[in-house]
């Protein structure tokens, strides 16, 4: 009998630790960005300026409602495609700032839109330590001056930006 005891097994769930994201502060608003030099349909280094205006409708453990925030950044793009790394800088609207390193991938949407992501790490100020997520369209009417020697200069749209923290979770298994 006791061989027959010493081959069953007992299983006890174990509390296993996770990390899951948790969104700190979501703010949508209006980007205007101008490209040095103007972006063609041929790739080629270029130097980004940005400057928005947003609303934070969702803000988790303070009282924020709206940021301005801006930076610059070069890579090498087109108005097709391309890659950039900078920095946005944050100003909350209770008077803290944040500064965060980025990096951006753009593409063009079938519509024409030219949108583009940019994640990072907040490394000072408010939120350090957290991710952060900017996403940009520039509206498909201003792309044409792509076609123009000069190239695309200066664009707006609509804009987006979330900033997370991983928090630690525990589970049972």
């Amino acid at each position: 009998m006791a061989a027959a005891l010493l081959g069953v097994a007992t299983v006890v769930p174990a509390a296993q630790a996770t990390e899951s994201p948790t969104v700190l502060v979501a703010c949508a608003g209006t980007v205007a960005a101008t490209y040095a030099p103007g972006l063609t349909y041929s790739p080629r280094s270029t130097a980004i300026s940005s400057q928005a205006v947003a609303g934070c409708p969702v803000s988790v453990g303070s009282t924020l409602t709206s940021a301005t925030f801006g930076g610059s950044s070069t890579g090498t793009l087109s108005c097709l495609a391309g890659s950039a790394s900078g920095t946005l800088s944050f100003h909350w609207d209770h008077g803290k700032s944040s500064t965060a390193s980025i990096t951006s991938i753009a593409s063009l949407r079938p519509n024409g839109n030219m949108v583009t992501v940019s994640t990072g790490t907040i490394t000072a100020g408010k939120f350090r330590g957290a991710a952060v997520v900017t996403e940009v369209t520039l509206l498909a009417s201003s792309v044409s001056a792509c076609l123009t020697p000069e190239g695309l200069t200066s664009a707006s749209g609509p804009t987006t930006v979330t900033v997370t923290r991983l928090v630690k979770t525990s589970r049972e298994s």
